[in-house]
């Protein structure tokens, strides 16, 4: 049978594939840096994993049932939810994900009525007098509330909310509505929510939601490094590669302490390794892998953010990059800007609602995602 050599054009991969034919497979990347994807470890939430575990095994009217998560973007707060939905199939709860965009309600009404498992009652028709059999009709609840009860009754409901930033105030208030009126009864319910800071804040102080300050309230800050290094370890021997103690090191301080980011250095390192057919991750891989992480996350995470703000806060976030230190006086940006503080006070308070930026102390702010301040000095050197 004759060789026929691979076509001019076909990626390094592509080769290398074929001429190890025959090998054992390599091992699949274990990181997943896609946003709301479930990690292979879930890294500093254990806690809160717990606690809610607890909280569905001790009934209604466990406190740890309410939850509020707030965070910044690439916090995992997703992430989160998902992993508390896991745990409430687990347990026989049915789970219903929505985010908060408009008509959240009417898709949980409608995940409830295609999940219901239908109430039925029996009939015998005929015809001329003659039986046609014992048949079946059934039935579902077309209110949110009674199909919310009905499936706390099965065996009880989980709604997870996502991204509250976008809900409208209406919706809100007919969800929580409806939650607070089902613990009042005692159902077998549960109701975890998560979005920006501020969006969560906003919400449990609406007049008609008041009973939402009793939820725990989750913070996701940054892990710590030894969470990150212990985990980056661990993730890669169980996936069948080594990492040198020196690449740990750098991909730890490149994660700068945020889940997503984590992910996405963990993802390009281990490809780095993998395609030179290397059993661990050099220091070399590892800086290889970080530079394609930060055009990742440039074109995942920061550019889209940016894209979202006024042309004025835009400018209010150059000139805090171009001042010195973690925590920026707003005079000092207003200075940058040539306005007054008063003038600027605005521009700051949008950016904190956004997660962009986040109170620092009196009068101070810093950046709330990583990397976004080299991002904006390379765009402010560009233009």
């Amino acid at each position: 049978i004759r060789d026929v050599a691979p076509s001019r054009g076909l990626g390094d991969v592509y080769k290398r594939q074929l001429a190890e034919e025959g090998r054992m497979t390599k091992a699949v990347n274990p990181f997943k840096p896609t946003a709301g994807m479930n990690p292979p470890e879930l890294i500093g939430r254990d806690t809160v994993l717990d606690d809610f575990a607890e909280a569905l095994e001790n009934g209604p009217g466990a406190p740890d049932r309410l939850m509020r998560i707030s965070g910044v973007r690439g916090t995992g707060k997703t992430v989160l939810l998902n992993a508390l939905g896991d745990l409430a199939r687990k347990k026989g709860f049915e789970v219903v994900d929505v985010a908060s965009n408009a008509g959240f309600c009417n898709r949980i009404l409608e995940a409830l009525q295609r999940n219901v498992r239908l109430e039925s009652i029996s009939i015998s028709p005929s015809i001329l007098g003659v039986s046609l059999g014992s048949m079946e009709m059934s039935k579902s609840a077309s209110h949110l509330g009674e199909a919310m009860y009905d499936a706390a009754k099965r065996g009880g409901l989980l709604i997870t909310l996502d991204e509250i930033q976008d809900a409208s105030t209406e919706e809100m208030r007919e969800l929580g509505n409806e939650m607070q009126l089902l613990i009042r009864q005692g159902a077998n319910v549960a109701f975890a929510f998560a979005g920006l800071p501020t969006s969560v804040d906003g919400v449990v102080v609406d007049d008609t939601l008041t009973f939402l300050q009793r939820a725990k309230h989750v913070e996701l800050t940054r892990l710590s490094d030894f969470e990150v290094g212990g985990s980056f370890e661990d993730t890669m021997r169980r996936a069948g590669k080594e990492l040198d103690k020196g690449a740990a090191e750098l991909l730890t301080k490149a994660s700068a302490g945020y889940p997503f980011m984590v992910q996405l250095v963990g993802y390009y390192a281990w490809q780095v390794a993998a395609r030179s057919g290397a059993e661990s991750v050099s220091e070399e891989a590892a800086r290889k892998g970080i530079q394609a992480a930060l055009d990742s996350f440039n074109a995942m995470v920061i550019a889209p953010a940016l894209r979202r703000v006024s042309e004025r806060q835009f400018q209010y976030l150059a000139a805090m990059a171009q001042c010195e230190g973690v925590d920026i006086a707003n005079g000092d940006i207003a200075k940058k800007m040539g306005l007054s503080a008063n003038k600027v006070g605005s521009y700051r308070k949008r950016l904190i609602d956004a997660g962009l930026i986040e109170p620092a102390g009196y009068g101070c702010v810093s950046f709330a995602i990583p990397y976004m301040r080299d991002y904006l000095l390379e765009t402010v050197r560009e233009d």
